[in-house]
C-alpha cells in the first residue's frame, strides 16, 4: 500500500507543520503516522522550524535525503 503522506514529503525539499499536513491529508493521523515512520527508520526530522506552507514557526517535519550518519547524529541530540 502506498503511503501518500511519505511520498509527498520525500518528493519535496521543505519542512511542513502538522497542521498543514493534516489539512492536506484529511482522515490521516499525520502526527502518529510520521512518528511511527521515524521510529521505523524513515529519514525524517521532526523539530522546530518554519512551515513551507503557512510560514509559522512551530514543530515541523521534513524528509532528509543524503547522509544517514548526519541523520543519526541529529536524532542523537534529542
Amino acid at each position: 500500500m502506498d503511503d501518500d503522506l511519505l511520498i509527498f514529503l520525500e518528493a519535496r525539499d521543505a519542512p511542513y507543520c502538522f497542521r498543514c499536513l493534516t489539512q492536506a491529508f484529511p482522515g490521516v493521523n499525520v502526527r502518529e503516522r510520521l512518528q511511527s515512520a521515524e521510529r521505523a527508520g524513515a529519514p525524517l526530522l521532526i523539530g522546530d522550524g518554519r512551515c513551507a506552507i503557512c510560514a509559522l514557526t512551530t514543530t515541523v517535519v521534513a524528509w532528509v535525503p543524503g547522509d544517514p550518519d548526519l541523520l543519526r547524529q541529529s536524532r542523537g541530540r534529542r
